[in-house]
C-alpha cells in the first residue's frame, strides 16, 4: 500500500495572518528532544499512528493573490480516516488556526463533521507525488528499524563477554533469527515477508511493456506517414523483396571475381559470393555511422555541456546503427539460406556415401568449429583488455574514442564468427529441412525489415514533430530573456531571505528537512502545456520506475509534492527530504535529475521589489538552467516559504536507512549463500 496524502489550502483573512503564523509557531511547532519531536498539547501529531509527515505553510498575499494556509500531510490509509483522527487528537488547536480562514463553518466545534467536511472541501490533492519508500507503512518504518537496532545491540553485547564466536557468519544469521526475531514477541512479525506494492514487483512487466506499446505506437505512425506515399505495408514489402533481388544481382557481377580470388569462400563457408558485396556496403555504413556517434559523444568534454546541436543527431546516429545492425543480421541470414540449399544439393549428389565419407565430413566440420572457438577466445581476451585498460588508466578523448570503436569492431568479429559456425553447421542439415527453413526464414526475415522501416519511418516522423516543438521551446526561451530579469541578480537577495530557510541551516530538523517553495507560472499556453506535461510524465515516473528509492538519482528526498494551484496560475511544491539544504540542492545540480528539474522549473518565475525573475535560462527546455549553481539556488531562496510546523514520525531516518532496514528484514529468513550473509553483518 503506497502512503495517501492531502494538500488543503484554504483563504486566510488578510488582517489575520500574522496572528495565525504566530498561533501556529508558538502551540503548534514540535519541539526537538533529542533525536524525537516532542508534540504540543493541541497537536498531538504523534498520536496519529497512520502519519508520516506534516506540515502548515503560509502563503503571503500579493497584487494578484489573497494570503492562504497549506496544510499538507502524508499518511496511510484513506484521507477521510485521516482527517477524523487528525481532529481526534488535534480538534480544538485545528479550529482555532482555521478560525483564521475566511470560510471556516461558524459553527466550529459544535459541528466535527463540518469541519472535515470543510478540509475535504479545499483539498487539491497533488499533480505529481514522490516518495522515496512506497509501500512501507509508519509502523512498518518504525518497526523494522527497532529490529535493526535490536540487532546490532545483540551483535554487541553477545560475545562481549568472552563467550565463543561462531567460527562461520551463518553462525551469527543462526543467532540473530533464534534470539532477536524468534525468541522476543515484539519482533517476532518480522519473520513475515514485508508486503510490496505491485508497481515495484511488476516493475521489469511494466517498462517491458511500456517500450512494446512504445514500438507499436511508433511502427502505427510510420504506417500512417508512409501510406500517403504509397509505402502501405504490402507495397514496402515488395520494394524490399525487389531491392535485396537488384542488390543481389549486382552483387553477382563481382562474383566470380571474388571466387577467383577467394576460392575458400565458396569451399568452406556456405553464402554465395555475391551476396558478400550487400555484407560489405552495410558493414562498411556501419562503421561510418559509428564513427559519427563517437565523434558527437566526445563533442565536449564538460559532462554538464550536453549541447542540443550534437544530442539531436547523436540520438539519430544511434538509431540508424541499431537499424543497420538489424538490416545486416537479415542479410546475412537471406544470404545463407539459398547458399546452404545449394551446398548441400551438390553435395547430395556428388558425395559418395558410406562411413568414410561421413567421418571425414565430420573431422572436416570438428577442426573448423574448433578454429573458430580458437578465434573466439581470442577476440573475447582482446575484448578483456580494451574493458580494463581504461580502468588502469584513464585515456583522453581521442584515445577513448579509438578504444571504444575496437571494441565495436571486436564484438562484430565475434558475432562474424559465431554467424560462420553456425553456416557450418547449418551445412550438414537434411536437404528438405533446409528448403522448409529456407522458405520460412525469408518470410520472416522480411516480415521483420517491414517493421524495422516503419518503424524508422515513425521516429523520424516524431524527432521531425520534437523538432517542431523544441524550435518553439526555444523562441520562447530567447523571448523569456527579454520579458524576464536574470536570476543571477537575486543573488543580492539570499540574507533578505534568511528567516525562510532558518529551519534548515539552523540545523532545528538534524536529520529531516522542509521545503515549500511557490513560484508563479509564466503566462502562454504552451508554457501551462509544457508544464502540466512535465509534471504528468515525471508522476509516471515517480510511480512506475523511480520506486526505488531515488529520484532521477537523488536518493534524499522522502517525499516531495508538485501542486498546481490557483487555476493553473502558479506551481506549489513541497518536499520532505533528508541531509542539508546545501547538499539536497547540489544533488540536483551534479545529477540526471536536472533535466526534469529544468522541464518543471523553467515554466515559472518569481517576483522580487516589483521586478519578475525567470528561472536560470535553459536551453531547449532540458539543458543549462539549473547547473547553474548560484543563480539557481538564488532562485531557490527566493520561491522558498517559510515552512512555520513541521512534523516527521521518525525524524531520524534517511530513505537510504529505511530501504536498508527492510531489506535487512526481507534477507533474514530467505535462503543465502556465505556471501550474502557476509554482506548482511558488513552493512550493520
Amino acid at each position: 500500500m503506497n502512503p495517501n496524502y492531502t494538500t488543503i489550502i484554504t483563504p486566510l483573512a488578510p488582517g489575520l495572518v500574522e496572528a495565525c503564523r504566530k498561533y501556529l509557531r508558538d502551540t503548534a511547532e514540535p519541539r526537538p528532544a533529542g533525536d524525537f519531536l516532542q508534540c504540543q498539547p493541541l497537536f498531538r501529531f504523534d498520536r496519529i499512528a497512520s502519519l508520516h509527515f506534516c506540515s502548515f505553510v503560509v502563503l503571503e498575499a500579493d497584487n494578484e493573490f489573497s494570503p492562504s494556509l497549506v496544510f499538507e500531510a502524508t499518511f496511510d490509509g484513506p484521507a477521510e480516516d485521516f482527517l477524523g483522527e487528525l481532529l481526534d487528537v488535534a480538534s480544538e488547536g485545528m479550529h482555532e488556526v482555521y478560525r483564521h480562514c475566511t470560510d471556516y463553518p461558524s459553527s466550529g466545534l459544535a459541528a466535527p463533521q463540518l469541519i472535515k467536511e470543510y478540509l475535504m472541501r479545499h483539498d487539491v490533492g497533488a499533480n505529481t507525488l514522490f516518495c522515496g519508500s512506497p509501500g512501507r507503512s509508519v509502523a512498518q518504518v518504525k518497526g523494522e528499524s527497532l529490529v535493526r537496532n535490536n540487532i546490532v545491540s545483540f551483535l554487541s553485547s553477545k560475545w562481549s563477554s568472552g563467550e565463543a564466536i561462531p567460527a562461520r557468519s551463518v553462525g551469527f544469521l543462526e543467532a540473530v533469527r533464534r534470539h532477536v526475531i524468534r525468541g522476543q514477541d515484539d519482533n517476532c512479525w518480522a519473520e513475515q515477508q514485508a508486503p510490496t506494492p505491485w508497481e515495484v514487483r511488476q516493475r521489469s512487466w511494466i517498462v517491458s511493456s511500456a517500450i512494446v506499446a512504445a514500438f507499436v505506437v511508433v511502427c502505427g505512425t510510420g504506417i500512417i506517414v508512409g501510406s500517403p506515399f504509397g509505402l502501405g505495408p504490402f507495397v514496402l514489402h515488395d520494394h524490399i523483396v525487389r531491392a535485396s533481388e537488384q542488390v543481389t544481382q549486382l552483387g553477382a557481377s563481382v562474383g566470380s571475381f571474388l571466387t577467383s580470388w577467394f576460392p575458400w569462400v565458396s569451399n568452406y563457408i556456405t553464402i554465395e559470393p555475391a551476396i558478400l558485396h550487400i555484407l560489405i556496403a552495410l558493414s562498411c555504413i556501419w562503421l561510418v555511422v559509428r564513427i559519427i556517434e563517437l565523434f558527437l559523444t566526445s563533442w565536449t568534454k564538460n559532462p554538464h555541456d550536453q549541447l542540443f546541436i550534437n544530442r539531436f543527431p547523436l540520438q539519430l546516429a544511434v538509431i540508424f546503427r541499431y537499424t543497420l545492425i538489424i538490416f545486416l543480421v537479415g542479410s546475412v541470414v537471406l544470404a545463407v539460406t539459398p547458399g546452404m540449399i545449394a551446398a548441400r544439393s551438390a553435395e547430395s549428389v556428388g558425395t559418395q556415401s558410406g562411413f568414410l565419407a561421413s567421418f571425414v565430413a565430420a573431422a572436416s566440420i570438428t577442426w573448423r568449429l574448433l578454429l573458430l572457438g580458437v578465434v573466439l577466445l581470442v577476440l573475447n581476451y582482446w575484448a578483456t583488455s580494451l574493458k580494463l585498460a581504461v580502468e588502469l588508466r584513464p585515456y583522453d578523448a581521442v584515445r577513448e574514442n579509438v578504444r571504444r570503436l575496437l571494441l565495436d569492431l571486436d564484438r562484430f568479429a565475434m558475432v562474424i564468427a559465431v554467424a560462420v559456425g553456425a553456416l557450418l553447421i547449418a551445412r550438414h542439415i537434411p536437404l528438405g529441412f533446409s528448403q522448409q527453413i529456407a522458405t520460412i526464414v525469408r518470410s520472416i526475415v522480411f516480415a521483420v525489415f517491414v517493421i524495422v522501416a516503419y518503424g524508422l519511418i515513425g521516429i523520424l516522423a516524431f524527432y521531425a514533430i520534437g523538432l517542431v516543438i523544441f524550435g518553439v521551446i526555444r523562441v520562447l526561451e530567447m523571448r523569456d530573456k527579454r520579458r524576464f530579469s536574470d536570476s543571477s541578480e537575486l543573488i543580492g537577495h539570499t540574507q533578505e531571505n534568511a528567516k525562510k530557510y532558518t529551519r534548515e541551516e539552523g540545523g532545528i530538523n538534524r536529520y529531516q528537512n522542509h521545503l515549500a517553495s511557490i513560484t508563479s507560472v509564466k503566462p502562454g499556453f504552451v508554457r501551462r502545456w509544457l508544464l502540466r506535461l512535465a509534471l504528468f510524465v515525471i508522476n509516471l515516473l515517480s510511480r512506475f520506475w523511480f520506486n526505488r528509492g531515488e529520484l532521477g538519482g537523488i536518493p534524499t528526498i522522502l517525499s516531495a509534492r508538485w501542486v498546481v494551484i490557483d487555476g493553473g496560475r502558479r506551481l506549489l511544491f513541497l518536499d520532505n527530504f533528508g541531509g542539508a539544504w546545501e547538499s539536497y540542492l547540489n544533488e540536483f545540480i551534479d545529477l540526471a535529475a536536472v533535466k526534469g528539474l529544468n522541464a518543471i522549473w523553467s515554466n515559472t518565475f518569481v517576483s522580487a521589489d516589483g521586478k519578475r525573475y525567470g528561472f536560470p535560462a535553459s536551453k531547449f527546455l532540458f539543458w543549462k538552467g539549473a547547473q547553474a549553481e548560484q543563480p539557481f539556488k538564488a532562485y531557490v531562496r527566493q520561491s522558498q516559504v517559510e515552512t512555520i510546523v513541521w512534523y516527521g514520525a521518525y525524524p531520524t531516518l534517511s530513505v537510504i536507512n529505511i530501504n536498508a532496514n527492510t531489506a535487512l528484514r526481507q534477507s533474514l529468513f530467505k535462503p543465502l549463500s556465505y556471501g550474502e550473509i557476509d554482506a548482511i553483518f558488513r552493512n550493520l
